[in-house]
């Protein structure tokens, strides 16, 4: 079996000893990036507090190094509570932050609207579709499944399974056109089996492609992420 090495900002953040300030801005930094490649993230309003006294609030959109030393960009816009996440850009030098705080970092555990909701029927449509799609690809007929103990009553692990659907579907299908890893695709995989888990894995046994998805959106596989896990389990 292969497995990736997930960004997880939100195991980081929910389960693990924040150590400083910068940890969090960097983790912050990570998710508005993974949103930036497609994710359908929530991200949470943050205040930033200076040694001034002044108070920064919006969404951290990057930290790390800019021409003006390092810091952090920030979208700012009419304070905590508004709906717009804000137009405004604000650049606030690493060595004036003091301290900073989360607001409703449970958004972290459910996608954006812009992911439109799912439900257990929704997925029963779209996987043999998605089998469909790949058995077209690979000029062979392929099958699709959920894995054994899948809980299609949880929204988490619908909503994740959908993901997975999707970017499964597109992935894999590219890839049938890559050389080498395309005939590698066609001649061992005849069934595909979907979990939720705690982290991103591919596992090809017997024509079986295992694919396992993180049942947290900050963690969902990029599509360059399932990319490499498919790519890694192929002999």
């Amino acid at each position: 079996m292969s497995q990736t090495r997930p960004v997880d900002p939100l195991e980081f953040l929910g389960r693990r000893h924040v150590r400083s300030v910068w940890e969090v801005m960097e983790a912050m930094s990570i998710l508005m990036s993974r949103r930036n490649e497609g994710l359908p993230l929530n991200l949470p309003h943050v205040t930033l507090y200076l040694r001034s006294g002044r108070e920064v609030v919006g969404v951290l959109r990057e930290y790390g190094e800019f021409r003006q030393g390092r810091g952090v960009l920030m979208n700012t816009s009419g304070g905590y509570g508004s709906r717009e996440e804000g137009t405004d850009v604000t650049f606030v030098p690493d060595g004036v932050i003091e301290a900073i705080t989360l607001h409703d970092a449970s958004v972290l555990a459910t996608p954006a609207k812009s992911m439109p909701e799912s439900s257990p029927m929704h997925l029963r449509r779209h996987l043999p579709a998605m089998a469909d799609k790949l058995s077209t690809a690979l000029g062979t007929p392929v099958t699709a499944e959920f894995g054994p103990g899948t809980d299609l009553d949880a929204a988490s692990t619908v909503q994740a399974l959908a993901w997975l659907i999707e970017r499964t579907g597109e992935v894999v299908s590219a890839l049938t056109m890559t050389p080498d890893v395309g005939e590698v695709l066609k001649e061992h995989v005849r069934k595909l089996r979907l979990f939720v888990g705690d982290s991103v894995q591919a596992k090809l046994t017997d024509s079986t492609l295992d694919l396992t998805t993180s049942r947290f959106p900050a963690a969902w596989p990029l599509d360059r992420e399932l990319k490499l896990a498919v790519t890694d389990a192929l002999p």
